[in-house]
C-alpha cells in the first residue's frame, strides 16, 4: 500500500468513524500501518528541512499533522464508544462487534470496574487494604454494613493505625439522555434525560467523558 493510499484508509475510517454509532470495523493491522506511515513521513520531514526552500518541507508539515489529528480522534471516538457499550453491557446489551485487542481490553476492563460498584466491591484496579482482626460483620453483609464495622474497628485500633480513605466527592450533574439504571456503594441510581441529581465523582465523570451528563459548575 502507498503512502497515498494509507493516508486514504486514515480519512476514510475517520469519516465512517463519525457517522457510525458503534464500532466499525478496521482494516486489517490498521494502527501499526498508521503509526508505521507517520514514522515514514516524519523521517522524510526531517532530512528535508535540512535543504533551504525546500517545497516538500510544507507539504510534509501539513500531511503529517492531518494523519495526528484524524488517528487522534478516532482514538477518542472509538473509546467513547466503548465506554458507552460498556455501560449498556450493565443493563444487558450485548458485547460490541469489531473490537481490536486493545478496545477489547479497555471494554473489560470497564465493565469489570462498574461491576465492582453494581455489587457493592472495591473495583479490581484498587489495592487492598491492611487486614485487621476479624470484628466485622460477614463479608456477604449490605455495603453499608460492612463499612460501618470497618469505621468501629479503626476507632478501637491505636492511633497509628492507617484511617479510612477520604470519602468520594459529590458532583451535581444534569442528565442529557436515559441512562439504564445501575447501583452504586450505598444508593440505585435510575436516571432519566433533564434530571438534576448529585452523583459521587467517579460516575459523574465517567458518564460526563462520555456525553451522558453534564456536569454543573459551582
Amino acid at each position: 500500500m502507498s503512502e497515498d493510499d494509507l493516508f486514504t484508509v486514515v480519512s476514510e475510517v475517520y469519516r465512517n468513524e463519525r457517522r457510525s454509532k458503534v464500532l466499525t470495523k478496521l482494516p486489517i493491522n490498521f494502527y501499526p500501518k498508521a503509526e508505521e506511515y507517520l514514522a515514514m513521513q516524519r523521517e522524510e520531514y526531517s532530512q528535508a528541512i535540512l535543504i533551504p526552500s525546500n517545497p516538500k518541507t510544507m507539504m510534509l508539515q501539513d500531511q503529517i499533522k492531518k494523519v495526528e489529528k484524524r488517528l487522534k480522534h478516532i482514538y477518542e471516538i472509538r473509546e467513547r464508544k466503548i465506554a458507552l457499550a460498556a455501560l449498556d453491557r450493565m443493563g444487558g446489551s450485548n458485547t460490541p462487534e469489531h473490537m481490536t485487542r486493545k478496545d477489547k481490553e479497555l471494554y473489560e476492563l470497564l465493565v469489570a470496574t462498574l461491576k465492582s460498584f453494581r455489587d457493592g466491591v472495591e473495583p479490581p484496579t484498587v489495592p487492598e487494604r491492611p487486614k485487621v482482626e476479624a470484628r466485622a460483620e460477614p463479608v456477604t453483609a449490605p455495603q453499608p454494613v460492612v463499612k460501618e464495622a470497618q469505621a468501629q474497628i479503626i476507632e478501637s485500633e491505636p492511633e497509628t493505625q492507617a484511617k479510612p480513605e477520604k470519602k468520594d466527592e459529590n458532583i451535581v450533574v444534569h442528565v442529557l439522555e436515559d441512562i439504564p439504571s445501575f447501583v452504586g456503594a450505598e444508593h440505585t441510581y435510575d436516571l432519566k434525560k433533564d434530571d438534576m441529581v448529585t452523583l459521587p465523582s467517579q460516575f459523574a465523570n465517567l458518564l460526563s467523558s462520555n456525553g451522558k451528563v453534564r456536569i454543573v459548575e459551582g
